[in-house]
C-alpha cells in the first residue's frame, strides 16, 4: 500500500476547496436572484398602487374641471385640469412610476355643446403590469394582460 505525497494531499485539498467556493458561488448567486425577484416584484405592486392612485386622482379633477367650467365640460389635455400635487406630475411628463398616462377618447355630442365623455388611460410601460382606465363614471377598471383597449372595452372594475 502506497502512502499519498504530500503534493498529493495538497492537490486535493485545493480541489475541495475550489469546488466548496464554487458551490458557495453559485448559493450565493441563487440567493441574489431570489432577492432581485422578490425586490421587484414589491416595485411593481408599487407602480400599480400609483398608476391606480393616479388615475383616481385624474378623474377627480376632471370632474372638477367639469364643475368650473360647465360651458367646456371636460377636457381633453391633462394641462388643463385644476392644480393637484399627483396630477401635477403628470402635467410635464405623461409618464411615471412605470406607466404612461392620458385623455382619450373625449367627444361633444354636438360642437356647440360641452364635452361629456374622456377616458383616462394608465399604458404600463414594462411587460407583466396590468393597464388602468377609467371615465366620467370614475370607475377604475383594469386589464391583465396590460391592454389599455380591452380595459376600455372590457375591463374589470377595481373595488374602491
Amino acid at each position: 500500500m502506497s502512502t499519498p505525497s504530500s503534493s498529493t494531499e495538497t492537490t486535493e485539498r485545493w480541489t475541495k476547496k475550489r469546488l466548496s467556493l464554487v458551490i458557495v458561488a453559485v448559493g450565493l448567486c441563487f440567493i441574489a436572484w431570489l432577492a432581485f425577484r422578490t425586490l421587484r416584484g414589491v416595485m411593481m405592486l408599487g407602480d400599480v398602487d400609483s398608476a391606480i392612485i393616479r388615475v383616481r386622482a385624474v378623474a377627480a379633477a376632471e370632474t372638477k374641471f367639469a364643475k368650473s367650467h360647465p360651458e367646456l365640460g371636460y377636457t381633453c389635455t391633462l394641462s388643463q385640469l385644476p392644480y393637484d400635487e399627483l396630477v401635477a406630475r403628470l402635467v410635464d411628463n405623461a409618464h411615471d412610476n412605470g406607466y404612461s398616462f392620458g385623455i382619450v377618447g373625449c367627444q361633444a355630442p354636438d360642437p356647440r355643446k360641452p364635452n361629456s365623455m374622456y377616458h383616462i388611460t394608465a399604458r404600463p410601460l414594462h411587460s407583466g403590469l396590468p393597464a388602468f382606465c377609467s371615465d366620467s363614471s370614475g370607475v377604475v377598471r383594469s386589464d391583465d394582460t396590460g391592454s389599455v383597449e380591452r380595459c376600455l372595452a372590457s375591463g374589470v372594475a377595481l373595488n374602491s
